[in-house]
Formats: structure tokens, C-alpha cells, sequence
């Protein structure tokens, strides 16, 4: 039974892989599974073992060399967290420094957090994608086989096949990782640009007409205003001088 409608139920999973990306895994139906996948049937012929083969070696070689595409790319990411630090140290500068306005301070503080968060999600998706995993590979057992030539072509191509099929598992995994790694870096980066973006907005803005304000005084303080050359002349008095310079000129 559903709780919630259709509409409902996308939008916030919309709204929550916008935050939060997850890889969605479809979850299958549980059901009693007492026999084992069959082994596919052989199919290749003796005239084409030889193309079969060749064509065999290029399909786990792509599967290499995607391998080691993906971990080269997870390893570019792992230096985000240098950019975050660099955020981070700034914001920290700002925060120390200025005490005046504090819904500034906050802003900084919140938006350093989230890039913290993104950076470490990125990071630690990305060492997954590196983790050392148990592939599989052709060894001297598997090419330590009997029979005529064509015998010991299909038994071999069968055995790489069976690697290639388990390492594709494997790499699957990695591309996964990647893939969040990847979806989490962009988030990073638009975090960095609100933070630009606030930075511009607070430097233009709010602290130029702070400073203004700090150069032409115009405020009261305790019955007193403040004069041009920054003494304090109490209101009264101010007004006694001028009655008594009416009078004078009565």
C-alpha cells in the first residue's frame, strides 16, 4: 500500500537527489532460487574459434583499460577536499575578524558546513572507487589445458570469458562509486559559488554601507550627538549657548 501519491512520492525523491544523490538499485522480488544459472551453451564453431578469441582478448582488455580510467578519474577528485580547505580557512578568517555583523558570521558557518559535507562524500566515494577488490585473472592453471587445438581454444576462451563476466561485476561497483563521487563534486562546486556569491554581496553591500556609516556619524548617544570633530557635546548645553546668543543680540 502506498502512503503517498505518485507526484508526491517523485518530487521528493527529486528534492532529495538534488541534496542527496544516491545510486537507486532496483530491488527485485525474493524468490526461492534452488537451481544455479545455467552455463550458456558454446556456440562458436571451429572456423571461427580463432576470431573468437581475438575478439575475446579486445573485450577484457576494454574492461582494463575502463578499470583504470575510472580510478584515475576517482584520484583527480580526492584533491576537492584541498578546495574545500582553502573555503574553509577563508571563512574562518572572516568569522575571526569581524564581530559585528553575526547573521553574517552564521551564513559563512552554514555554507562552510555543507561544503565540508559534499567534500567529504566526494572524497570518501572516491577512495571506494580505488579500494582494492578481487579480480579476477587468467592464471597457469587456466592455460595449463589438454586436448587438440580447437579443444584448447574453447576451453580458454571459456575461461576468460568467466573472468571478464566477474570482473564487469566488480568494475560495475567502481562506476558507481564514481558516479556519486562525481555528483557530489558538482554540489561542492555550486556550494563554493554561494559562498562567492555571498562574499561579493557582503563586501559591496553590507560592509560598503557600514563604512559609510562609520565615516559620517549621525547618531545620539546619552543626550549627546556627535560633532565633526568626533567630541561629545551635551544637547543642553548646546541649546544654552544658543538662548544665550539670542539674548545678546536683544
Amino acid at each position: 500500500m502506498k502512503l503517498y501519491p505518485v507526484w508526491l512520492s517523485s518530487s521528493l525523491h527529486h528534492v532529495r537527489e538534488f541534496f542527496w544523490p544516491l545510486i537507486d538499485i532496483p530491488v527485485e522480488e525474493d524468490e526461492p532460487n534452488t537451481n544455479e544459472e545455467a552455463e550458456p551453451e558454446f556456440l562458436i564453431t571451429d572456423i571461427n574459434l580463432k576470431q573468437a578469441f581475438a575478439v575475446n582478448q579486445k573485450i577484457s582488455e576494454s574492461e582494463d583499460s575502463r578499470r583504470a580510467s575510472i580510478e584515475s578519474k576517482a584520484t583527480s577528485l580526492i584533491s576537492a577536499i584541498g578546495i574545500s580547505s582553502s573555503v574553509v580557512v577563508a571563512a574562518s578568517t572572516l568569522t575571526m575578524n569581524s564581530n559585528e555583523n553575526l547573521l553574517a558570521i552564521r551564513v559563512v558557518i552554514c555554507i562552510s558546513f555543507v561544503l565540508i559535507i559534499y567534500t567529504i562524500r566526494t572524497v570518501w566515494f572516491a577512495i571506494s572507487a580505488l579500494e582494492r577488490r578481487g579480480y579476477h585473472v587468467t592464471t597457469y592453471s587456466d592455460i595449463n589445458l589438454g586436448g587438440d587445438e580447437n579443444e584448447y581454444q574453447r576451453a580458454l576462451i571459456k575461461k576468460m570469458a568467466e573472468h571478464t563476466i566477474k570482473n564487469q561485476d566488480i568494475i560495475n561497483l567502481k562506476v558507481n562509486s564514481l558516479v556519486l563521487a562525481q555528483e557530489y563534486y558538482k554540489r561542492a562546486i555550486i556550494v563554493i559559488f554561494l559562498y562567492a556569491l555571498f562574499v561579493l554581496i557582503y563586501c559591496l553591500f553590507i560592509k560598503a554601507e557600514k563604512q559609510e556609516e562609520a565615516n559620517n556619524p549621525k547618531y545620539h548617544y546619552a543626550g549627546c550627538r556627535f560633532s565633526t570633530d568626533t567630541k561629545l557635546i551635551p544637547e543642553s548645553t548646546e541649546s544654552n549657548f544658543t538662548d544665550l546668543s539670542i539674548k545678546n543680540k536683544l
